[in-house]
């Protein structure tokens, strides 16, 4: 079970590019680019509205905005982690 900052987190959201996602990203992530996130999300079958999510990026301003992607969805645990080197020291894959 992964957990970030000792909260367990369902999925990790990765919403960066496939080629800035290649180049680095926290193991066990998935890359759904900003641009894609609210048609993946409305395929996705696997979270519910309390599942916990964690989003990240490359600086936090596309990771905040698919947070408000996420919550206009209805998902509730919604966790802007932001830039994807800083929330690499308070993620643990599990």
């Amino acid at each position: 079970m992964a957990t970030y900052r000792n909260s367990r987190i369902d999925a990790v959201i990765d919403v960066r590019s496939r080629v800035e996602y290649f180049f680095g990203h926290l193991p066990g992530s998935e890359c759904i680019p900003l641009g894609g996130l609210e048609h993946a999300m409305s395929e996705r079958r696997d979270l519910t509205p309390d599942s916990a999510i964690l989003l990240v990026c490359a600086s936090g301003a596309r990771s905040a905005s698919a947070a408000d992607i996420l919550r206009g969805l209805g998902y509730r645990r919604v966790v802007d982690g932001g830039a994807y080197a800083a929330a690499r020291p308070h993620y643990d894959e599990g």
